[in-house]
């Protein structure tokens, strides 16, 4: 059953429930509070009977039309369907209200039993004809004699009224849990809407791999809105990662063939030409190209450890002193080269030691590598807020516009004959930035034309 059917009918049944209890309570406090109206009715009465047959009133032997001429007047207006009977102690009626003409009270045997004994008592009866009568009877003593008061009111007001209560309880019960129901089915269909949407296109992507399809959720943004929001900017990094391990394998590829032709095409030259000096300068190519191949597959198994990588944060590093001792690194690889620290700001930061050293390290190589020995290049480390800022800037032939976009990227060379002589792959870069995003920061370049480039890179300081 969908989880929308479900919930409608969770709520109908909880709108039922709630419906019969407030209606349950509400009918017997409504009946009670009638029979108790009733019952203050009959006492009121009942004491108005004793105080006009006091025992001192009847001066001879009980005259019992004088004890009728006695009884208060009932007033049919305000106290409609009491009657009064007065009954010895055989169980005759012996007087009797105007009101009850032929008829008499039905018989009330342990309520009249109980007032003989001269205890008060009330209780219910049925006439034969079914109607309830609620009778109060009080032992009265008339010289002699104990007689028995009862005084009743007829229920069949109270009767009617609560069957027509329940019959009404019972029909807006059901026509609130219908209503609920279709209202429910309505609001909970509408509000899954996107969810169902989700399902169909999450369907849809298994069955195709056509991971371009979105959801395209346009309504209001609760809970369900955001889902479908958070799926669709899910697929869509999805899609991302795909094309970028697709265009990874492509690249990966590319750079590891032209060693391995270079590699082949050398073993075919030593086969087909044995000679001591053909074998020598084949071998020197094969261990040239042999150690590209393990540059490379180093720096991608380093990249993907980064990337998989989940705490960068692992102790406190000081980055000031990593700086000066990668610049003096640096120097001793180009001694002819000026490298210099500009600026430097004691700062520690939470990280790893050996990937704050690649870091800085691989910001100088491609420094180096990318200018002439005559530019000079400077660092500076410095405190910004709550980044702790690295400048790697040299005053090289500066980076063309179009190159800036994509120089992050894997296996990207803005010259590729110049940066492949020199025994760059374009990893360099793409390892700097993992590391940075790793670390909650970020990597830019700024570049112009003849006036060198800076790269800068902000971390976070915790």
């Amino acid at each position: 059953m969908p989880i929308r059917w479900r919930l409608t009918l969770w709520f109908s049944v909880i709108v039922l429930l709630i419906l019969v209890i407030s209606g349950t309570l509400l009918y017997f406090q409504l009946r009670g509070d009638l029979l108790n109206d009733a019952d203050k009715t009959l006492n009121a009465y009942t004491s108005r009977v004793h105080g006009s047959l006091m025992p001192t009133s009847i001066d001879q032997s009980v005259d019992y039309n004088i004890v009728h001429s006695q009884l208060p007047p009932i007033n049919e207006f305000s106290s409609p369907g009491i009657y009064l009977e007065i009954v010895d102690s055989s169980g005759t009626v012996v007087v009797k209200s105007d009101n009850l003409i032929s008829q008499v009270l039905p018989p009330a045997g342990q309520i009249t039993a109980l007032a003989l004994q001269g205890n008060p008592a009330i209780g219910t009866v049925s006439a034969a004809d079914g109607t309830r009568v609620r009778i109060l009877a009080t032992p009265l003593y008339l010289q002699d004699q104990t007689l028995v008061l009862e005084v009743a009111q007829s229920l069949q007001l109270v009767d009617s009224t609560m069957n027509r209560l329940k019959l009404a309880l019972l029909g807006s019960v059901l026509l609130a849990v219908m209503l609920v129901a279709v209202t429910g089915a309505v609001t909970l269909s509408r509000a899954f809407r996107p969810v169902r949407l989700i399902a169909q296109t999450a369907h849809d992507i298994e069955q195709s791999a056509d991971l371009s399809r979105r959801v395209g959720h346009t309504g209001t943004s609760d809970e369900v809105g955001q889902l479908a929001a958070t799926f669709d900017h899910m697929i869509n990094h999805l899609e991302t990662v795909f094309k970028s391990q697709k265009k990874f394998i492509a690249d990966a590829s590319h750079e590891l063939r032209s060693p391995l032709t270079v590699i082949r095409g050398n073993l075919d030259l030593v086969r087909k030409h044995p000679d001591k000096e053909d074998i020598t300068h084949s071998l020197g190519v094969i261990q040239s190209e042999t150690t590209r191949m393990s540059r490379i597959v180093d720096d991608l198994l380093l990249l993907a450890e980064i990337e998989s990588e989940h705490d960068l944060r692992k102790g406190s590093v000081t980055l000031n002193k990593i700086a000066a001792e990668e610049v003096q690194r640096a120097r001793s690889l180009s001694p002819a080269r000026t490298i210099a620290i500009a600026r430097s700001e004691k700062i520690s930061i939470a990280a790893d030691d050996g990937r704050i050293h690649q870091l800085f390290s691989n910001l100088l190589e491609n420094a180096t590598k990318h200018t002439p020995a005559s530019a000079s290049i400077a660092v500076s480390l410095y405190r910004q807020g709550e980044w702790a800022c690295l400048d790697v800037s040299d005053t090289g032939p500066g980076i063309a516009p179009e190159h800036l976009p994509h120089l992050f990227d894997r296996f990207y060379r803005a010259d590729k004959a110049r940066s492949r002589s020199m025994g760059s792959h374009g990893l360099g870069l793409a390892i700097v930035k993992g590391i940075a995003e790793q670390l909650g920061g970020s990597v830019d370049v700024e570049s112009e034309p003849g006036k060198g480039t800076t790269f800068k890179v902000r971390l976070r300081i915790l």
